[in-house]
């Protein structure tokens, strides 16, 4: 989801092909290859262009401490593994999380194209970016896409205190047809994301109320301006049962399942590797259906125009003149992001220098 929170003073814009120059040139230094860097570089700017600036350029240090530490593999040998016309699972040898879930959603189009629908769960992973991408990625080619992944030590279960799974991001995301409106769902369901934990933090803004249990004190960066990795954080809902924080939990637990069960990730590897300091053994869960396989795509495409224009001229809220739906403050995002620059915050653009003296990248940043 985009930000909600003021870009804060002096804030930088610069073109999105000097930031996935820049990104591009980071992971390529460090030893990844030409067309995975770049592709690393594509779903960041991609992020920062939707302004969803948590997982954009921000997240290159999370990338780069885990490859220059040898626990992402700068070049795997994935396996693809599958026992029906419709399901595989791929085993991604511990490679970047963009790279494996992009191998997957390929896999998981072609086989949707071929019979109707396709399922890839993902084991041995890492970080995948932002959720969004690879839901996109097949609404784009006309399907309906579904990605999710899990993770390790971020969020707490329903009165508990400990934090047992990551923020276990999920996405849908359904084409509105030519010239329409998609649905594009986008959701962490921990209350809330640790990169806008982070982003919060580096701005200096208060965080608010409900994001962790009221037994944790204030959250901290570490040196490199990543969030500690034992803060907790709860589900949606938060802390009350009577406020659905239930349902979050519910939802957490769903996408740690479909990305664990059925790819064979451990919860307990995850956890153990939370901190940065042993592999990631994160799990995804991706897939691709076609809507011919349910029913004509233009009176699908037209159903759900007429839904959306019921939804929009329905009685607004006190002080609020439109109701979106998923997906549009990102489209706007973007398109004033592609007008006037890709923002880059102080914080972040303190980061990126120092990589850039440090790895003797060469930009004038």
């Amino acid at each position: 989801m985009v930000e909600t929170g003021p870009l804060p003073p002096g804030t930088l814009r610069f073109p999105p092909d000097v930031i996935h120059s820049f990104i591009a040139s980071a992971f390529r230094t460090v030893g990844v290859p030409e067309a995975d860097a770049r592709l690393v570089a594509d779903v960041l700017v991609s992020a920062d262009l939707r302004g969803i600036r948590s997982h954009g350029a921000a997240r290159i240090n999370f990338f780069l401490v885990r490859l220059e530490r040898g626990l992402i593999n700068k070049n795997p040998r994935m396996k693809l593994e599958s026992n029906s016309d419709t399901t595989a699972v791929l085993d991604a040898d511990n490679a970047i999380g963009i790279i494996a879930s992009n191998r997957a959603m390929e896999e998981a189009m072609a086989r949707a194209e071929r019979h109707g629908s396709g399922f890839v769960a993902v084991r041995s992973s890492s970080h995948f970016g932002f959720a969004g991408h690879w839901a996109k990625k097949a609404m784009d080619r006309g399907y309906i896409g579904i990605s999710m992944s899990n993770g390790g030590r971020r969020t707490t279960p329903t009165f508990g205190d400990e934090p047992l799974f990551g923020t276990n991001p999920m996405s849908v995301a359904i084409p509105g047809g030519p010239g329409g409106t998609p649905f594009y769902l986008d959701m962490a369901t921990a209350v809330v994301a640790a990169g806008k934990v982070e982003t919060a933090l580096r701005e200096g803004r208060p965080i608010p109320k409900g994001w962790v249990p009221s037994s944790y004190g204030p959250p901290r960066l570490d040196e490199r301006s990543i969030l500690l990795h034992d803060v907790p954080f709860l589900p949606l809902g938060g802390e009350d049962p009577e406020l659905g924080g239930h349902k979050g939990y519910g939802l957490s637990l769903m996408v740690e399942l479909l990305c664990s069960l059925l790819s064979g990730s451990d919860l307990d590897a995850r956890i153990a590797g939370a901190s940065g300091e042993g592999t990631p053994s994160t799990g995804h869960f991706m897939g691709a259906i076609k809507i011919s396989g349910f029913r004509d795509p233009k009176v699908v495409f037209a159903q759900m125009q007429k839904t959306f224009e019921r939804i929009r001229a329905s009685k607004k809220a006190a002080g609020r003149d439109r109701i979106y739906i998923h997906g549009e403050p990102e489209a706007i995002a973007e398109e004033e992001n592609r007008r006037t620059g890709v923002p880059i915050t102080p914080a972040i653009l303190e980061q990126m220098r120092k990589l850039n003296g440090r790895l003797r990248l060469g930009f004038e940043l």
